[in-house]
């Protein structure tokens, strides 16, 4: 239950600042040079943080940062969904970066919030259910339909939210849904249009 809550706290702020991000984008003035430079400031003062501890900061974060995070790399959540922007940014056009970041928006909170009250198991992993990838598909998929076509936004939404339950392990290390799920979004609207 205590998870619930902490999810709850976290995902708006998951929705908003992929919503704040799209509006950057949308209206040109977010950059991968901004962006660059958001990301070392984050993991400089995630740093800072985890080093000093300083109470006022570090109670705020625990508020909304999940525990396993506190020790490691307070605000990694953050960190990841700054680099996983950077990347779907520099490596397609404007509008597929768009609908790749509402993807991660709009379907990662969803599957978070629908996701603890399911009852059939995720295929790739035990520990989500269906019914949140379900109800993530639906919502990245109507979010994803403003800046791409429906087809577009359906199949990217669809590989995004089922591909999001695999553990991805890249050189021992679990790689953050928050930078999966943009690539895999704008990697199949990239292929489609391929194709």
């Amino acid at each position: 239950m205590e998870r619930i809550r902490l999810e709850i706290k976290r995902q708006p702020i998951h929705i908003l600042l992929g919503l704040f991000l799209v509006v950057m984008i949308y209206h040109n003035i977010l950059t991968y040079q901004i962006l660059l430079v958001s990301i070392i400031t984050a993991l400089a003062i995630a740093s800072f943080i985890k080093k000093t501890r300083p109470k006022k900061i570090y109670r705020l974060l625990e508020l909304i940062e999940r525990k396993e995070n506190m020790d490691k790399l307070p605000g990694k959540g953050l960190i990841a969904y700054l680099i996983g922007t950077l990347i779907i940014f520099v490596l397609f056009e404007k509008d597929i970066a768009m609908a790749g970041i509402i993807v991660l928006a709009l379907g990662d909170s969803f599957s978070r919030l629908i996701g603890p009250f399911g009852k059939i198991k995720h295929p790739f992993n035990n520990a989500k259910f269906m019914e949140g990838i379900i109800a993530g598909f639906l919502a990245a998929s109507l979010g994803a339909a403003l800046f791409v076509a429906p087809h577009e936004a359906i199949a990217a939404s669809f590989f995004a939210m089922l591909l999001e339950g695999i553990n991805l392990r890249l050189f021992r290390f679990k790689v953050d849904d928050n930078i999966t799920i943009p690539i895999i979004a704008g990697f199949v609207i990239w292929l489609i249009r391929f194709l």
